[in-house]
């Protein structure tokens, strides 16, 4: 009797697996990790490391490289001046007020946006966020329009509805417009966190007759708290190397932060600059850094703990506020008013003017567009402008180009390229004012004819960025399935074609939208270019600082800085306009 069943026929023989091809793909992943460990030591450990030699050496009138032996005369005088208390003191203050500013603004904005029903958030939302495309350079400027007790709008209305004299030029005046400057920043940090608290703990203390503000109190905000603190550390480092607010903002009273101390040791208004000093101030300010980064890291390992999302039975529903809809609603639309659209419109409005005027209707007829036709008509300010959009699409292209290949190596790279890619991270420690301080000495000292040029500027500009850059593009690679890849090998094709035909293309948009980050943040980044510019390469914001230090001359620079503010803001709405988000 003949079986009902008959065999599956037997499997074809798999073809014999080729020893030599991964002995090749382990040599060249070898390679590639070797090239980016030598890229990132130029890149990072060259220039620190002229950082540290030249605060060892009592340069006050030499360059470092010109004084023989070592000393540490440079530390010995900072803590041995009654001064660096002061600047000290006034940097714990302005990094401690600008967090907490920040953080009330954000936690607020957050809550509201992201768990009530409050009207109007889909306009609200993105308008709280509009100094995201703003240069910090630009809004120092527009609040100074606003906010200078001479004639500026806000100042007059606050002396006149409250009889109170403000004073923009102040520490409180600092924190204030770098505390609304970090708002966004928080903001898309802290909006995931409110959006996924689960609803039922909330109702669960409401069944117990809590009321909002206990269970806003003892619920809510504990469980958000790992994702504020982590935020706020994270803000703390980006406010202790924050330059433009606090040097516009700070100097004509000479109120110094640690950043501004740098740049006025390095190019003070008169006299000799004091390398080694200067230096000295940056590695005390590179320190202070990594301490707060280290803080933060840990701070994020830990946040495991507070974990409120789960699988099964998640929900999340908007709070309702009931008659403190519109209430809240008004004081979203006031906040946004006041802090944004009034210091930007007074910004736009000495652009048009002929000379420094408040606004009035009086002064309607006066208005023009002078200010920018002396821009385009200006060779210096052509000049400028050209530098900055060259340095701007050169430095977003190799920081594209290396943040991808250094993701690459994270990702693809094993052990060795995980390793490279957390060295990395170390440029975040690093101050932007002290990195131009660092590349600065590096190619004073290198014979590499790159000092004078907008080159040394891209150089130290794609320093900063490729950090934030690699782990930009390191999300969107983790997001693919190994599979895809594993599929491309065994149908026979070589690893550098997978990663050509496959991989590029489903990361493509991820570099498109990382381009246009660092292209408009490029746009506006004022201490390295101040450090490193000259009369051949000063770019917009250079001449912008010059402007308003030098000659004072306000309407030409707000036209400067409505221009920049333009093409800034453009590429951060197309970069949102994708969906884009940032991760650091």
């Amino acid at each position: 009797m003949q079986s009902a069943t008959r065999a599956a026929p037997a499997a074809p023989p798999r073809p014999p697996a080729d020893p030599v091809r991964p002995r090749r793909r382990g040599r060249v992943r070898t390679c590639v990790n070797i090239a980016v460990g030598v890229f990132l030591a130029y890149l990072v450990v060259f220039p620190l490391g002229m950082l540290v030699y030249s605060s060892l050496k009592s340069s006050e009138l030499k360059l470092p490289f010109d004084i023989p032996g070592f000393t540490f005369d440079n530390f010995v005088k900072i803590f041995s001046s009654p001064r660096v208390l002061e600047v000290a003191l006034n940097s714990a203050i302005f990094v401690v007020g600008t967090v907490a500013v920040a953080l009330a603004i954000s936690v607020s904005l957050a809550y509201l946006f992201e768990r009530t029903d409050m009207p109007g958030r889909r306009v609200l939302a993105p308008s709280a966020l509009a100094p995201m495309g703003v240069p910090a350079t630009v809004m120092a400027v527009a609040w100074v329009l606003a906010a200078n007790p001479a004639n500026g709008p806000l100042a007059l209305l606050v002396e006149r509805v409250f009889g109170l004299s403000v004073d923009i030029y102040s520490l409180p005046g600092m924190i204030l417009v770098a505390g609304i400057f970090g708002v966004p920043s928080m903001y898309l940090m802290l909006a995931p966190t409110f959006a996924r608290l689960n609803l039922e703990f909330e109702e669960a203390a409401a069944t117990s007759g809590a009321g909002w503000l206990t269970r806003t109190r003892k619920i809510v905000l504990p469980l958000t708290l790992p994702g504020m603190s982590a935020a706020a550390m994270l803000l703390a480092v980006i406010a202790l190397e924050e330059f433009a607010i606090p040097s516009i903002l700070g100097t004509p009273h000479q109120i110094f932060v640690f950043s501004s101390l740098v740049q006025a040791a390095l190019q003070p208004p008169s006299g000799m600059s004091d390398y080694g000093l200067a230096s000295a101030y940056g590695v005390l300010l590179v320190l202070l850094s990594l301490v707060m980064i280290a803080l933060y890291r840990r701070q994020t390992r830990e946040s495991h703990r507070f974990k409120v999302v789960t699988g099964k039975g998640y929900r999340s529903a908007p709070v309702r506020l009931g008659r403190w809809r519109y209430p809240a609603a008004a004081i979203v639309a006031l906040y946004v008013l006041v802090a944004i659209v009034v210091p930007i419109l007074t910004l736009v409005w000495t652009s048009l003017t002929p000379f420094l005027q408040p606004i009035s209707p009086h002064s309607l007829g006066s208005l023009g567009f002078a200010n920018y036709g002396t821009i385009f008509t200006d060779p210096n300010l052509t000049h400028a402008v050209v530098n900055t959009l060259v340095i701007s699409l050169v430095t977003a292209t190799l920081t594209a180009a290396f943040g991808l290949w250094l993701a690459l190596a994270s990702s693809r790279g094993g052990r060795a390229g995980r390793a490279l890619f957390d060295l990395s991270f170390l440029v975040f420690a690093v101050p932007s004012v002290v990195l131009g301080v660092a590349v600065l000495f590096l190619y004073l000292f290198l014979p590499i004819p790159v000092y004078g040029t907008i080159w040394i500027i891209v150089i130290a500009l794609t320093t900063r960025y490729i950090p934030r850059a690699s782990r930009m593009l390191q999300t969107s690679l983790l997001q693919l399935d190994g599979g895809l890849e594993e599929v491309g090998r065994v149908s026979g094709a070589r690893h550098g074609t997978v990663l050509r035909r496959v991989v590029l293309p489903l990361v493509a948009p991820s570099v498109t939208r990382t381009w246009l980050w660092v292209f408009a943040n490029a746009l506006g980044e004022l201490p390295i270019a101040l450090l490193l510019s000259n009369s051949d390469n000063r770019t917009v914001v250079v001449l912008l600082w010059d402007m308003i230090g030098e000659s004072a001359n306000y309407p030409e620079a707000s036209a400067l800085a409505v221009l920049l503010l333009a093409v800034s803001a453009g590429s951060v709405w197309w970069v949102n306009r994708r969906g884009f988000q940032q991760h650091i």
